[in-house]
């Protein structure tokens, strides 16, 4: 939670010049969060899923092109208890995360189309549409190792020389938009975030140091235009 402040500065630096514009909304989404990584095994651990939120603002540079300011928090966590392997269940490491996270994305709709047809009337449509961009990080981390704080006969102690609590992230998306009225839209959304790093659960050599950690978020998008509506010709 310390990270607030600083993530939602660099959210109003962003924002800036997409609120001079004029096409462009603002939403708020709301869903789940998770990780993969040291302390799970499975892709997307269903048991160890946290809750997620955050907001947007969104300029509409055409009606197949969408750049996307966000930030997004949510609340990670994995552990050895969920394993399939004795010896790390024996282990029993685990970790909780707050996460913040702010970016920016460009997001591709490659069937959008004007909104408004040739009458000059609203016409609802629905979309699929892919994302991707580039955005920072920050963890606070409660690692908890008590039950077994050696390896290879040496105490482990945390945090580990090369840990850092802040990430470069490339967040990858896809989801389906619903323009249901003329002023607000729904959508539901799947992002991952590769974060070449191997510490957003504050761990790596002392364990498997298998490589970059990710986490992702899954959830829904409610939105509401503000200004003038968007007019790209009438097809």
């Amino acid at each position: 939670m310390k990270y607030i402040g600083i993530f939602t500065l660099l959210f109003f630096i962003i924002d800036a010049p997409i609120a001079a514009q004029k096409y462009f909304e603002l939403g708020g989404f709301i869903g789940f969060a998770g990780y993969q990584g040291d302390l799970t095994e499975d892709p997307i651990d269903i048991g160890e899923t946290k809750y997620s939120f955050g907001g947007f603002a969104k300029y509409h540079y055409s009606r197949k092109l969408h750049l996307r300011g966000q930030f997004y928090y949510g609340r990670i966590s994995g552990a050895d208890a969920n394993s399939t392997n004795p010896g790390l269940r024996n282990r029993d490491w685990s970790f909780e995360a707050d996460l913040a996270e702010i970016s920016i994305a460009a997001e591709i709709l490659p069937f959008g189309k004007s909104r408004i047809d040739r009458v000059g009337l609203f016409r609802p449509q629905i979309n699929p549409f892919i994302s991707i961009g580039i955005g920072l990080t920050f963890t606070d981390e409660d690692i908890k190792y008590e039950h077994n704080p050696f390896k290879f006969g040496e105490r482990i102690s945390f945090p580990e020389d090369e840990a850092t609590n802040n990430f470069l992230i490339i967040p990858i998306g896809a989801g389906l938009r619903f323009d249901f009225t003329q002023w607000t839209t729904l959508a539901g959304e799947f992002g991952f975030r590769y974060t070449q790093s191997d510490y957003v659960d504050g761990i790596s050599k002392n364990a498997r140091d298998a490589g970059p950690d990710w986490y992702f978020f899954i959830g829904a998008t409610f939105s509401t235009y503000i200004g003038e509506q968007e007019d790209y010709g009438l097809d």
